[in-house]
């Protein structure tokens, strides 16, 4: 019998939920219960609608590794990394720096679904024995792993995908063992990756921890800084306003989000999406 409950709890899309790819506002989709077992290793597991994901969704990272599995082992999608397209097979990961990135999903009927597995780093670390963030951040399980990528195609095969992933990644980490050090470290991420700014409740969790082992620890387990993680926080969180009314005061956006001044926040907005937030936002509601 599979290791997932029956219940489906319906939750509103999170922001970084694919390291992050984020769908439009108004979308919900599946949080799915998980094994203790699993849950210790996982930051969750989502399922959406690839009908209803549009032509474009804009990638953003939060560190954590995401892995996502089109709903049939023959489908494609390709990405755009800046002016690079990448081809995507059907499992597919993203973790690291990802600026600007688009993912052209493949369109398919309303009621097939992307399942995404959101890592906790360590534990990403611990099973693929590599880390995650290597350059373009966005790679083909094949490519990265061919052993693993072997044992996940076995998904397609169980009654239930999501019955059989959960299966697998119970019997995948039944041998794993990580130590509190790199479990303290990653409650770290998973309170960054919740929308926290890198002040108030996130300085007082860093300050716990000697500074050289947290940059250590960012760096290997997450590819940038604390710094640079915090403002890419500052981002998705202005990101997340701005998505549910744009034609809030910018000044007062930025200033809610901890940026020095509107510019910055339109800085930001070029860098990881290469337009200002009125053009992405007009186009976003233009599709």
């Amino acid at each position: 019998m599979g290791l997932l409950s029956k219940m489906v709890i319906f939750v509103p899309m999170p922001i970084q939920c694919l390291t992050s790819i984020r769908f439009s506002f108004d979308q919900a989709g599946e949080s799915l219960p998980l094994d203790p077992q699993v849950a210790a290793f996982v930051e969750g597991i989502y399922q959406f609608e690839l009908g209803e994901l549009g032509t474009e969704v804009a990638l953003f990272n939060d560190g954590l590794p995401a892995l996502l599995i089109l709903p049939k082992p023959d489908m494609a999608s390709t990405c755009r990394v800046r002016n690079e397209l990448i081809a995507l097979d059907s499992i597919w990961f993203t973790a690291g720096s990802l600026n600007p990135s688009y993912w052209l999903p493949p369109q398919t009927a309303a009621a097939e679904k992307l399942t995404i597995v959101r890592f906790l780093p360590s534990a990403w670390q611990a099973l693929f024995g590599k880390q995650a963030v290597v350059a373009p951040y966005v790679h083909n399980l094949a490519d990265y792993h061919p052993r693993y990528y072997s044992m996940f195609q076995q998904v397609y095969q169980a009654p239930s995908l999501i019955e059989g992933l959960i299966d697998l990644l119970a019997s995948l980490f039944s041998s794993c063992a990580m130590d509190e050090e790199v479990l303290a470290f990653d409650q770290l991420a998973i309170d960054f990756s919740a929308g926290h700014r890198m002040q108030g409740k996130n300085r007082s969790a860093l300050s716990t921890f000697h500074p050289k082992w947290v940059q250590r620890q960012f760096k290997r387990n997450l590819g940038i800084s604390p710094y640079q993680f915090g403002q890419l926080q500052r981002f998705l969180a202005a990101y997340k306003i701005l998505g549910e009314d744009s034609a809030l005061n910018l000044h007062a956006v930025a200033d809610d989000c901890g940026y020095y001044d509107a510019n910055h926040l339109i800085k930001d907005f070029n860098k990881y999406l290469g337009t200002s937030p009125r053009q992405y936002f007009k186009a976003q509601q233009a599709l």
